[in-house]
Parts: structure tokens; sequence; C-alpha cells
């Protein structure tokens, strides 16, 4: 089968609204099911209530800047203890998780072709490479938040996988926030507007879709789905129809 890329949503992997708290039955729930999955995959995970909670502190943003140097070490080792955790949960549930810093795979804000192939290597040879968004070094003093939204986007434009996956803490898109109705299928952005989606309805779900839409330009379909839900997750990777919404790759 063809690569797939999945991005575990902060949301899903922490509790957001209480700072560093892993949400350990998810990612536990996630692993086991993943156990049944063929398809070489390699996962990007959020910053959830650890480095989103520390780049807020000290006000860091995806704009490159000469930010606190202090903040830039908290995000960067809160980052790393994130990824640790999840990568202990999945090696504790029989996965082969890879851990992989992203500054091996975005240098300033250029990608490093050659780090990035090498992750479909890793994946197609039963390794899962888990990388994450992080605070990276632009140049000189310059730091900058490379988010894991961002990242998908990269890895999807120098791998062109089969399925991209998005998980989020909500069914999907929704078009009345009221009613929960979900979006079931985008084909192009005027069906949805992006600036009235609250942004703290899953994190920053606006940003999501704004990248889902720069993979699907590039004919790639990009499922967002309930990352608390595995099963929907498997489904989507085994490319069946699955509860959520579907932004439709341009060229299909």
């Amino acid at each position: 089968m063809g690569l797939a890329i999945l991005k575990l949503g902060g949301s899903v992997v922490t509790f957001k609204n209480k700072p560093l708290s892993l949400n350990k039955n998810a990612i536990k729930r996630i692993s086991k099911s993943l156990c049944d999955v063929n398809t070489p995959l390699i996962i990007v995970h959020g910053g959830g209530s650890f480095g989103h909670y520390y780049s807020k502190k000290y006000d860091m943003h995806t704009k490159p800047a000469r930010y606190d140097i202090h903040g830039v070490s908290v995000v960067k080792s809160s980052m790393v203890e994130l990824n640790s955790y999840i990568v202990k949960i999945m090696v504790k549930n029989k996965l082969n998780p890879y851990s992989v810093s992203p500054s091996s795979l975005v240098y300033g804000t250029k990608s490093s072709k050659n780090n990035i192939d090498e992750l479909e290597q890793f994946a197609t040879n039963s390794l899962i490479p888990v990388t994450y968004g992080d605070v990276l070094h632009y140049t000189g003093r310059s730091y900058y938040i490379l988010s894991g939204d961002v990242l998908m986007t990269i890895l999807a434009k120098e791998l062109k996988p089969d399925v991209v996956i998005f998980t989020m803490n909500v069914d999907g898109v929704y078009r009345d926030m009221k009613n929960k109705e979900i979006v079931r299928e985008i084909h192009n952005m005027k069906q949805i507007k992006i600036d009235d989606i609250p942004i703290d309805v899953t994190g920053g779900i606006n940003r999501k879709i704004k990248e889902a839409f720069k993979i699907s330009r590039m004919g790639i379909d990009v499922l967002m789905v309930n990352g608390l839900k595995p099963d929907r997750i498997i489904t989507g990777l085994n490319n069946k129809k699955v509860k959520g919404t579907i932004i439709r790759g341009v060229n299909k």
C-alpha cells in the first residue's frame, strides 16, 4: 500500500485546557489500533498543552523574531518531553516508532529533501517516524514556531502520500457550530468561511483547514476525523468511508 501521513492533534494527545497534561488513554488506544495497520506510516503530533502552553507564555509565534532565549529553550524542552512520552507509549503497545527531530527536516524555513525522503524509507521498513511541531532556528538570533500542521504540508509536498489524515477532538469541520452539522466533503474554499470558525474549536482548526487546502491542491485528498475515536483513523487509513470531513484533491 502507499504511504500515509497522520497528524495527531494536540487536542488529541494532550488535554489542552490543563498545562502539561498528557492524554495517555487516547495515545494508548490509538497505538493499539495502529498495530493492525500495514500501510507505511509517518506520524506528526502537535504541541497541545506542552509546546502551545509555553509558546503562548513566552509570546512566541510562527513569524521569525528575536524571542526570549530562555523561552526558546523551554518550548524545545517541552516538545522533546511530549514526543518522548508519546513514543514510549507506542513502544509499550507494540508499535515501532522512530523519533525524528523536526530540526533535521527543516533548516531555517527550507526543507531537507534527503532527510524527508529518509522518512519514507523508515516507514517502508516497518518503522513509524514520529516527528512534531517545534521551535526552530531561523537565522542569527531569530527563531520561530513550526506548527505540526505546516509540517504536514511540507512532508506531503515532498513525499506525495496516498493518504493524509488530520485528527482533532471533534468529528470534523462543522458548518453549524450550534447544531454540530458536519461538512462531509469540501471541494473548494468557497464552501466554507474559515474566518468564521472559532479558533479555539480544537486549538486552531482554521490553520488545519488552510494547510489541508494546500495539500489538496497537490491532488491529494485530506481527511479530518475525530482522533479520540481511533476506529475512524483506521477506517481512513484503509481508504474507506468514515465519519468526518474530506477535502478533495483538486486534480481528482
